[in-house]
């Protein structure tokens, strides 16, 4: 049985819910202003090893790797 999965392992041109984040209050509060919450429905544009590039709603956003690896996806 694996982990949970997360954000940074989504590959560019899949799409995956929010389903957690696995982060203190500071990162938890920077990415709800960056709209990505629990339930949100993301695009990923481009993952290529560095910071990626993710849709939510009318908006993109870049999103680090480090952080991309603290949020969990369905």
């Amino acid at each position: 049985m694996t982990g949970p999965r997360t954000l940074k392992t989504v590959l560019a041109g899949e799409k995956a819910f929010i389903v957690g984040i696995d982060a203190g209050c500071k990162v938890q509060s920077r990415l709800e202003s960056l709209g990505l919450l629990p339930g949100v429905e993301v695009d990923v544009l481009a993952n290529g090893g560095g910071p990626m590039l993710v849709s939510v709603g009318q908006g993109r956003v870049m999103v680090e790797a480090g952080i991309a690896s603290r949020v969990l996806v369905a």
